[in-house]
């Protein structure tokens, strides 16, 4: 668990990377924040996108783990077409790499539905959003301000962020899409080393921005009030003894809540040195994160009517090299380009109509399997690639309820088809209990007290009956149960039995 909170410390560093090239102030007398805030007002576009990663191995790693790496560094993605129609509905069409695979998809996403296609389904996948809107509503909470309340997040903070030391602006002509056009090229560039003093004149300027602050809290207010009115919150309020809040009372409040919003930031700013210090000194692998070698740079093509065009970024992080990973560092790097925008477009839907909906399915290797054609890259990728029938489990009788009649190992059926995700029905009138194997279809039928089966529709004399303990837990004779479930079964010298599949 210590090992996952360092993991997740050493994330805050990156995404506050990224936070400090969204907001910058003017170079050589270009508007950045204008052309950063440009495309919150895009309703329309066509989109192009392409991501790539790449993790540099540490010395002396596992073949296990240097297996993992190359599967990581043979990820891409192309969205080779993506469309935002002006209702909001969205649709994409691309690839993803895997290894030397590549799998066509097609993505769309309305207010009501989430559906993808993949080259080689048998039926499209979709997830409904129709109780989405009333998720929020349930809350108190308005979906058509949410927007609006972004942008103004966005706006605060892009107006308060400094600049890094490594930012430039050029004229330069570029091609989008096929065109040519005359583009600003905003460069920057963002060390781990320099993250610290920049998120301190972050702070720095959001306690002095008194009017900002203010309208961001005043935004926040009308959206959360419905929230903070409902019986739940009210009664939190009373805990804390802030039940006689007049909260109708907007223009008392809201400056209250900048003041003592204020005051948390200054509080911050006075003990952010010695904050930073105990960090480095709880988590000292922070400071290879922190280093000159995490890099952020970001290369932003801006068209007149200040709409981002273009865009390159890359990202490198250094990692500790503390023996918890075997990465030294990772890198992202993506690519898009934008046109078309505001412009009529048209999102291409999915239809759903017998689709598969993932909220009612359970998902198992065999029925994931099961949704793909044999023959189709993907099934391979999901099957021998990545391995998703694969199962493994080691079994010591000494500790776990195994039972041993004659030279016979039993075991609790329930345990052994749910290791190998097979299917247990039982009928209680006949007393016969059918194991249905996921991933190769393959039948079992046993019957109480009887050493007869039926495997596939063939008689099979089982070493051993089946047998149920006082607790109605059934047993059965693990070997042969457990091959004829596709799986391996060994067992060691110190008598522990190790069942596989592949």
């Amino acid at each position: 668990m210590n090992h996952v909170k360092k993991r997740a410390k050493w994330l805050l560093p990156i995404l506050a990377l990224l936070l400090v090239l969204a907001g910058c102030q003017a170079v050589n007398g270009y508007d950045v924040n204008k052309a950063l805030l440009g495309n919150l007002d895009v309703k329309s576009a066509e989109e192009s996108v392409s991501f790539s990663l790449n993790a540099v191995p540490a010395s002396g790693i596992s073949a296990e783990d240097q297996k993992t790496i190359d599967l990581i560094n043979s990820l891409t993605l192309n969205v080779s077409h993506l469309k935002l129609q002006d209702n909001g509905d969205i649709s994409a069409e691309g690839t993803l790499g895997f290894k030397k695979a590549s799998i066509p998809f097609a993505f769309y996403m309305n207010k009501t539905v989430l559906a993808l296609n993949v080259e080689g389904a048998k039926k499209p996948f979709y997830f409904p959003l129709q109780g989405y809107d009333q998720e929020l509503s349930a809350v108190g909470l308005d979906k058509d301000k949410t927007e609006s309340v972004g942008k103004l997040v966005s706006q605060f903070v892009v107006k308060n962020l400094p600049n890094p030391s490594a930012i430039s602006v050029t004229p330069v002509s570029e091609a989008v899409y096929g065109e040519q056009l005359n583009l600003m090229k905003l460069h920057a560039e963002v060390t781990g080393d320099e993250l610290p003093s920049l998120l301190k004149a972050f702070l720095k300027s959001i306690s002095k921005d008194t009017e900002g602050f203010t309208q961001l809290i005043d935004g926040l207010y009308d959206y959360l009030l419905p929230v903070l009115k409902q019986e739940s919150t009210s009664a939190l309020l009373e805990q804390y003894g802030l039940s006689d809040i007049p909260l109708d009372n907007k223009e008392d409040v809201v400056p209250v809540l900048h003041d003592a919003a204020k005051l948390a930031v200054d509080a911050a700013l006075l003990v952010y040195d010695k904050q930073l210090d105990k960090l480095y000194q709880s988590t000292p692998e922070i400071k290879t994160v922190l280093s000159k070698d995490t890099k952020l740079q970001v290369d932003l093509f801006v068209d007149s009517a200040l709409h981002v065009r273009k865009q390159n970024v890359s990202l490198n992080v250094a990692l500790p090299n503390d023996g918890n990973i075997p990465i030294r560092s990772i890198s992202f790097k993506s690519e898009s380009q934008i046109w078309n925008i505001n412009g009529p477009v048209k999102a291409d839907p999915i239809a759903v109509d017998g689709a598969l909906n993932i909220t009612e399915t359970r998902f198992t290797p065999g029925s994931i399997l099961s949704n793909f054609d044999a023959n189709s890259t993907v099934y391979r990728v999901l099957k021998d690639d990545l391995g998703i029938t694969k199962k493994s489990a080691v079994i010591d009788p000494k500790l776990y309820d195994t039972v041993v009649k004659g030279k016979t190992t039993m075991i609790p059926l329930r345990y052994l088809a749910n290791l190998l995700d097979a299917q247990v029905k039982w009928d209680a009138a006949s007393k016969k209990i059918t194991v249905i194997d996921d991933v190769y279809g393959t039948t079992i039928v046993l019957k109480a007290g009887s050493a007869n089966a039926v495997i596939d529709g063939a008689n099979v004399k089982l070493p051993e009956p089946v047998i149920f303990d006082k607790y109605g837990r059934g047993y059965v004779p693990l070997r042969i149960v457990a091959e004829a479930l596709h799986a391996d079964v060994k067992v060691d010298d110190e008598g522990l039995i190790y069942i596989t599949r592949d």
